[in-house]
């Protein structure tokens, strides 16, 4: 039996192979360049096609980041990430939020990735980055 770790490290591509990839699934059919979401979970890097009405954490689950999470209701925070590009393109932090958050968490960009929704198309990059 493989643990987790293993399966993890095994999967994972060289990031400059991973963003080349990435970067290439971005383009529509048209050839014009659509909203992206660049996520970094603890290992895995990656760019995704933004869908507004989905959390960070459904695009990171979707496209196999590996991002921290526990209870998908705000209020464990494991899935605390901060937005580093693209805060105006997410919907306004919820109850759980201000609950969980301090302040000064939200001045320098934090919010729950299991609460923080998509509201519009635009370039948006996350870091997960857990208190633990």
């Amino acid at each position: 039996m493989i643990n987790r770790f293993r399966q993890l490290f095994d999967r994972k591509k060289p990031v400059e192979e991973t963003k080349a990839a990435d970067q290439k699934k971005a383009v529509d059919h048209a050839g014009t360049r659509v909203a992206t979401m660049q996520l970094t979970g603890r290992t895995i890097e990656k760019t995704v096609v933004l869908e507004p009405g989905k959390t960070i954490l459904q695009h990171a689950k979707d496209h196999e980041v590996d991002w921290q999470h526990m209870c998908k209701r705000g209020t464990c925070a494991r899935c605390r990430c901060q937005v580093i590009e693209g805060y105006e393109f997410l919907e306004e932090p919820t109850e759980a939020e201000y609950r969980r958050l301090d302040p000064e968490e939200f001045d320098e960009g934090f919010r729950l990735g299991c609460q923080a929704v998509v509201k519009a198309p635009g370039k948006i990059v996350a870091r997960n980055k857990t208190y633990f």
